[in-house]
């Protein structure tokens, strides 16, 4: 069910409704109506808003088919598919430290690369 999936979409993020709903410049009563389920056949463009900000799947929202979050294909090779495909199951919370061991590892990469005088 649409309500349930959209319930699931907010948890994954781990993101509160009412950021949610301005994040995707909804009300926070638009996304109740939804959730409550009286509101079963949302604007195209809430699904579009969706897409852009968190890379949502409309179909995944719409049908519960495929995947929560969409995959662009630009040449990824298959261990980097799997990683974002991980990446997206995460909780916003757990997003934010896997970019800060990502920088973390950059820093020390470069301050490894960097020519010694």
């Amino acid at each position: 069910m649409l309500s349930d999936r959209l319930d699931q979409l907010i948890s994954t993020l781990d993101i509160k409704k009412g950021d949610f709903a301005e994040k995707i410049n909804f009300t926070q009563a638009y996304i109740s109506m939804i959730l409550s389920g009286k509101k079963e056949n949302p604007s195209d463009r809430f699904y579009e808003s969706l897409k852009r900000e968190f890379n949502v799947n409309p179909t995944w929202l719409k049908l519960g088919e495929g995947e929560m979050f969409l995959i662009e294909d630009k040449g990824l090779t298959p261990l980097e598919r799997e990683l974002i495909e991980k990446y997206n199951l995460l909780a916003l919370s757990d997003r934010k430290i896997i970019n800060e061991i990502v920088d973390s590892l950059l820093i020390r990469n470069q301050s490894s690369q960097s020519p010694k005088s």
